[in-house]
């Protein structure tokens, strides 16, 4: 039966653009990020266990060796998950430079093998150059760029393109898949780009040599270069095309598996109009698209000069063919499984899936790694675009649209541990680290900015501090030791700030150095740097979805469920921060310290919904949609009492829809602006 094509909402629609990856224009009924509403259908003795669903169109993830996974976002974000937990702050987000248009985005990454060491992680994505419209429907190119990963996040400016020659000339058939083989070689498969609704003659790109286009790559993860042994590797130019190059012939080979034991890719190719395709990527084959589809000669290519000698019978042979049937259909190459948490009769099989459909089959291969029988696992799985086995020896997958990120138990076995290592090596290279305060915290004119530091494996450790006014920069302060202080100026602009950095030394003259921007109490009042927490898809403003409740909740360093963010702006723009769905609430917090007990009022204003607790007490709650306007107006203003020293204040701010914007600022009761409050992040029994 045909899947159901919708007439989506504005937010829907834009999540739906992705679906065309596939070649289709239609999409499975049900797109919600919510769990279907068809119970997910596995064999007797397995369960499926959802991870994480607050995600935004979820291409690929993998696994970190201390058990954290990572997840990218088509946009261009990557998430952190970890024993339960979805990191509130981003790994990395470069929505600035991915182009997100239709099938385009960030859909590939992996990790370096030697990643508890270095840090390298690599993302694959058609690319947004500066001065180049943002997801703009012109010629892309696309990226392979390595970045180092320090703690949970990238390290600035640490980006290194590996390549950025493949094209996306058209909007679909972008880029796919990144897996390391056991010789610590990198590969990498790369559609035709070519569209999907006609003949293209750009789908002939996929038969040429001299082009990356519709190909699998194998290179060297070091510089991006081909290596000694591929097909068409010539010494002189190892970072021309034909060097890197390991087959060809591929419409769109989104996903793929390295064999265990072979190192060979077995590839999903998503097929035109009449079949799906798996095949096993030998050295130099070609596999005929789009002279040949499957099993039979597509007759609208069959005249083009480049088809000439190019048939089902010249090709390399694909292991599985299997018909669209009038049906929508979109295979999704899966992963191998090599452990003892499935069945034994499972062990060695290919799993594999089908976006359109639907499912997760099993393929038993024989003695020769060739497809023997081909079983079906699971129905009405979602939209299944990554399967791999993990760490503890569940089948892993990420369904796009409706269920994010899910695992598939075996009840029957244990589950094996998500970390592969205990520890990772000690580096005897020095380590700064910012204790206090925090980046984008506010202080009072003439209040004195306490600093401290933490400097592992060093010998020496000091402070420089650098005032900001403009692009005027005045020194401050030097000190020596893991400690220092300064006065906030009286005369430091809105738009100014104190520059704190960090730096520890070894005696070999290795340095390590971090900084904090710390800024003056604004002159509008509104407060900039905030703990957010959230959002959580589909609650309302009446849900409590804290752990211990809103009224106790408190947010510290340390939680990875809080993200400290300053905004330079005084409506704080959550799109920018989180995942966004149709419906969904987040938190904002941070503490008000007062020289004195006062009453006063709490300025605030959202576009669909605000609610709001201080102390613990709930003071404020309003659900109502309205246009936010660029200005100094509250239209929220409950009476609130203020303690001396330290006030928890906490926000709920929901969207329907919306642009999911709020502000807030703390005024006294005739409604001028409070001075003598600041804003921190720093919670009071933090030393």
């Amino acid at each position: 039966m045909r899947t159901r094509c919708l007439n989506p909402s504005k937010r829907v629609a834009a999540a739906l653009t992705f679906l065309t990856v596939i070649g289709l224009a239609c999409v499975p009924t049900h797109t919600s990020h919510a769990q279907p509403t068809r119970a997910l259908d596995v064999p007797p003795g397995f369960r499926v266990e959802p991870i994480t669903s607050n995600l935004e169109l979820p291409t690929t993830f993998t696994f970190a060796p201390d058990g954290r996974v990572f997840i990218a976002e088509k946009a261009g974000r990557v998430k952190v998950w970890k024993d339960g937990v979805l990191y509130a702050q981003p790994l990395i987000d470069i929505r600035d430079e991915v182009n997100s248009f239709v099938d385009r985005g960030l859909i590939g990454m992996a990790l370096d093998p030697q990643f508890a060491e270095n840090g390298w992680i690599y993302l694959l994505y058609a690319w947004d150059a500066p001065g180049q419209a943002k997801d703009a429907d012109e010629p892309r190119r696309s990226r392979l760029v390595r970045y180092t990963v320090e703690g949970d996040v990238v390290r600035p400016n640490s980006a290194f393109v590996l390549f950025d020659d493949h094209w996306n000339y058209t909007q679909n058939h972008s880029v796919g898949t990144l897996k390391f083989d056991k010789r610590g070689l990198l590969w990498v498969s790369l559609g035709e780009g070519s569209l999907s609704a006609m003949p293209d003659r750009l789908s002939l790109t996929a038969l040429d040599l001299d082009t990356l286009q519709g190909k699998v790559l194998r290179i060297d993860p070091r510089n991006g270069k081909g290596v000694p042994g591929n097909p068409f590797y010539d010494p002189r130019f190892p970072k021309s095309a034909r060097s890197r190059i390991w087959s060809y012939g591929y419409r769109n080979p989104f996903r793929f598996a390295l064999h265990p034991e072979t190192q060979l890719p077995y590839v999903g190719d998503v097929g035109w109009n009449t079949y799906e395709m798996l095949m096993i990527a030998t050295k130099g084959s070609n596999f005929g698209w789009p002279c040949v589809e499957g099993s039979m000669d597509r007759p609208e290519f069959q005249n083009a000069p480049e088809c000439r000698g190019i048939n089902v019978k010249t090709t390399t042979p694909k292991e599985l063919n299997y018909p669209h049937n009038e049906n929508n259909a979109s295979v999704t190459a899966g992963d191998f499984n090599t452990g003892e948490n499935f069945p034994p009769e499972m062990k060695g099989n290919f799993f594999w899936g089908d976006y359109s459909t639907q499912v997760i089959n099993r393929t038993v291969l024989d003695e020769r790694g060739r497809f023997k029988e081909t079983i079906p696992f699971g129905k009405q799985m979602g939209e299944p675009v990554d399967i791999q086995f993990g760490p503890d020896g569940a089948l892993w997958y990420l369904s796009i649209y409706s269920g994010g990120l899910r695992r598939i138990v075996y009840e029957g076995r244990p589950l094996g541990a998500l970390a592969t290592i205990t520890q990772t090596r000690a580096s005897n290279k020095p380590m700064a680290a910012i204790l206090a305060p925090l980046d984008g915290e506010t202080y009072l004119a003439g209040q004195t900015v306490r600093l401290r530091g933490e400097a592992r494996n060093a010998t020496k450790a000091e402070w420089r501090i650098t005032r900001y006014d403009g692009r005027r920069a005045t020194p401050l302060a030097n000190a020596s030791g893991l400690t220092a202080s300064f006065v906030m100026p009286a005369d430091l602009r809105d738009d100014g700030f104190v520059e704190a950095i960090f730096t520890a030394a070894d005696a070999r003259g290795n340095l390590s150095a971090r900084k904090v921007n710390i800024y003056p109490f604004p002159s509008d009042g509104y407060i900039r740097a905030w703990w957010l927490n959230g959002g959580y898809p589909y609650r309302t403003l009446d849900d409590d979805v804290l752990p211990g409740g809103e009224a106790n909740y408190i947010a510290r360093p340390g939680d990875k469920t809080a993200w400290a963010i300053r905004s330079p702006s005084h409506n704080i723009n959550l799109l920018k921060y989180i995942t966004p769905s149709r419906k969904n609430v987040a938190y904002a917090f941070v503490w008000i310290e007062s020289p004195e007990d006062r009453k006063g009022l709490l300025g605030m204003n959202s576009d669909d919904g605000l609610a709001a607790w201080l102390n613990g007490k709930e003071i404020w709650r309003n659900k109502v949609s309205r246009y936010m306007p660029d200005d100094l107006r509250d239209i929220d203003l409950p009476p609130i009492e203020l303690k001396k020293g330290y006030n928890a204040l906490l926000l709920k701010i929901d969207t329907n829809d919306g642009d999911w914007q709020f502000k807030a600022r703390v005024l006294n009761p005739d409604g001028s602006i409070m001075r003598d409050v600041v804003a921190k992040l720093i919670p009071p029994d933090e030393p």
